[in-house]
């Protein structure tokens, strides 16, 4: 594949001689200003910017700049372009951080050897950040799994705790997002959370699990485990304060706690943070001296407690968690699933015995794994095996939702998730929120096998619609891809099966697709009745229900806005279909066929009026609207849209047809 060099200066004749010079080797996308540049790198990024410093508006040192402060387009390398060959201006190239600059007018040799050379060196950076990302990650990994051992190291030393790290961490992690806490916030306080009573570990199982009232001596040991904590912590460098959460999260708001009587907002946050959920998941935990707390009761002393042992505003904010059922999401009590926490009248698993199928890693609603937990095994299955990873989307579920109200959106939910529990078997199936799931076969990869387990998964969601009425209004959409072949990263895989996912929901036929083989089939007849379809559904969306609103509501507002802007000038109105399809009739590769619709795009762009409108409407197909353009114009307008095209695209493989409609 050609990389993409972005050309920006305002002069024609040095874009025009690039564009010989480079055109036969690169992709070339020219613009004559930073105004231009700016909008073709919202959508693209490019391998190569070459950049013109003398511009009117906005100079090459300015764009430069802009492009410096943006965390997306500051690793894009620079070369600038300037007829000024003092050595101020070269010191001021490399001082703005450009990889090289070279003169004009061109020497066509040094011109192809900088170019060269800065794209190689690119490329040796690109792939030694790959390489760090990865160890990276796979550090990150490893720290992850450490954490949750001595979690779970700890929690086992009291037979009666078994858990209450997890449920701490999770409980921590859903009061942060009420707090409005950033993402990367979020995730540290979970791990700090997690390791908040790691220094248990120094304390004798006898004193953990005495069933009797504790010595001096004992209880203070009890009391150790926290300055024991901070020690073992102390050099973690990984989560920011993971050594503060297991020293003071039995400070008290009063003054009155330990290990240093801190009192009030001197308290570290996420030690109060996370002093609070612990004490909740005491009091709601059957302990070694007690049976877990009844639900007023608990409810009761976390208001006693406002103001002296925890913190106000927190607490005012977790009663209306407990409240609002939202707790019920991280864990429910392993005995006592018939008698919901606070008042909750759904049942969220089955009970095997004594012990309940639901923990801290099963989502609430489905019983299936959560996602955390479904990820951790996928990871950990693809660095042994490998395997296919599948994205399962229930169809028009927000519909359901509107039309019949939530419970029932739940009850498809449940059905959709049994009828995959049925299927998978022993496979690896979660939750992943809202209606997706994630379906992992470990060892599996060709494609005869992925097909026939999705076969089997349409089957039986057939099977169930012919008892469901509910089932009926809906249907599955699967992205899958396979690891070697589409990589190798939990990541990457789940970003092509989403990829993939994308392409079948783009098709009405489609059921299942594979990331490779995700590409879009058009022809010049389907484009026109994709227009017709376009015209159809403006004129009548009432009937349209919610597909209108979810798959065209961008594009609604923007015609409304045309539509009454010509009825007020009394200009006509014509719609137009740009559509890409295989010069021979052959599937078209999702890579290739992105590149071919920004070549559409930027021939578009470059041919139309400021007054016009255009939008993407799927992965092959962009929409025009164009406002008070007599007719006879309009080829003239639709044949520069296609020789553009065919100038940028270059290739013959995949070629350009408009379809054109009134609408007034």
């Amino acid at each position: 594949m050609k990389k993409i060099i972005l050309i920006v200066d305002d002069d024609r004749l040095t874009l025009s001689t690039a564009q010989n010079l480079l055109g036969d080797k690169y992709k070339v996308v020219a613009v004559n200003s930073a105004k231009l540049a700016y909008k073709y790198l919202d959508r693209h990024v490019p391998d190569l910017i070459l950049l013109d410093i003398n511009m009117p508006e906005i100079s090459g040192f300015d764009f430069m700049k802009t492009l410096q402060a943006d965390v997306h387009w500051r690793k894009i390398p620079v070369i600038f372009l300037t007829a000024d060959r003092s050595s101020e201006t070269e010191v001021e190239c490399f001082r703005m951080r450009a990889c090289d600059f070279i003169t004009k007018p061109f020497e066509p040799q040094i011109m192809l050897s900088r170019i060269n050379s800065t794209l190689e060196l690119d490329g040796y950076r690109r792939d030694l950040q790959r390489r760090l990302d990865e160890k990276t990650k796979e550090m990150e990994r490893i720290t992850i799994q450490a954490i949750m051992t001595v979690a779970n190291t700890v929690d086992a030393k009291d037979d009666y705790t078994k858990g209450h790290s997890m449920r701490v961490a999770a409980y921590s992690e859903i009061l942060a997002q009420r707090l409005g806490w950033s993402e990367e916030e979020i995730q540290n306080i979970y791990y700090v959370a997690m390791l908040h009573d790691v220094g248990k570990i120094g304390v004798p199982d006898a004193v953990l699990n005495k069933p009797f009232r504790l010595t001096d001596v004992e209880f203070r040991l009890i009391k150790g485990h926290t300055i024991m904590g901070a020690e073992i912590l102390k050099d973690f460098k990984m989560f920011p304060n993971v050594n503060i959460g297991a020293k003071y999260h039995h400070e008290r708001y009063d003054g009155k706690g330990y290990p240093e009587g801190l009192k009030g907002e001197s308290i570290p946050l996420i030690a109060r943070v996370i002093g609070l959920v612990d004490s909740y998941d005491a009091m709601t935990s059957n302990r070694v001296y007690r049976r877990r707390l009844k639900d007023d009761f608990v409810m009761e002393e976390l208001k006693k407690g406002r103001g002296t042992q925890w913190d106000p505003e927190l607490v005012d904010i977790f009663i209306q968690l407990i409240e609002e059922g939202a707790l019920e999401q991280a864990w429910m009590p392993e005995d006592e699933l018939a008698s919901p926490i606070f008042g909750s009248e759904k049942i969220y698993g089955t009970v095997m015995g004594n012990e309940s199928v639901l923990d801290a890693s099963t989502d609430y609603l489905t019983g299936l794994l959560s996602k955390r937990k479904g990820e951790l095994e996928i990871s950990a299955s693809l660095r042994m095996r490998g395997g296919c990873l599948m994205i399962i989307d229930l169809d028009h579920f927000k519909q359901i939702n509107e039309e019949h109200g939530h419970l029932a959106g739940d009850y498809a939910l449940k059905m959709t998730a049994d009828i995959l529990r049925e299927v998978c078997g022993k496979d690896t199936v979660c939750r992943t929120g809202g209606d997706e799931f994630l379906y992992y076969i470990e060892g599996v990869k060709s494609r005869e096998a992925a097909v026939e387990k999705v076969n089997e998964i349409l089957d039986a969601f057939a099977k169930k619609q012919e008892d469901e009425d509910l089932l009926k209004e809906t249907q599955l959409s699967i992205g899958i891809s396979i690891s070697g072949a589409d990589g190798n990263e939990y990541e990457e895989l789940y970003q092509k099966a989403d990829k993939a996912l994308y392409h079948v929901k783009q098709n009405e036929n489609v059921r299942y697709g594979f990331y490779q083989s995700a590409g879009v089939v058009r022809t010049p007849e389907q484009s026109k009745n994709d227009l017709e379809k376009v015209i159809d559904i403006i004129k009548n969306r009432q009937a349209y229900q919610g597909a209108f609103q979810i798959d065209y509501g961008e594009f609604e507002h923007v015609y409304d806005f045309v539509a009454h802007f010509s009825q007020r000038s009394n200009q006509e109105t014509q719609l137009l279909l740009f559509t890409l399809f295989s010069s021979d009739g052959s599937e078209i590769k999702l890579e290739r066929m992105e590149i071919a619709m920004q070549c559409m795009e930027q021939a578009i762009c470059k041919s139309l009026r400021g007054v016009d409108v255009g939008t993407r409407y799927s992965s092959s197909q962009f929409l025009v609207v164009l406002m008070g353009t007599e007719k006879e114009n309009i080829r003239v307008v639709t044949d520069r849209i296609v020789q553009n095209y065919f100038k940028l695209y270059g290739d013959k493989d995949i070629t350009l047809t408009y379809d054109i409609a009134d609408f007034n």
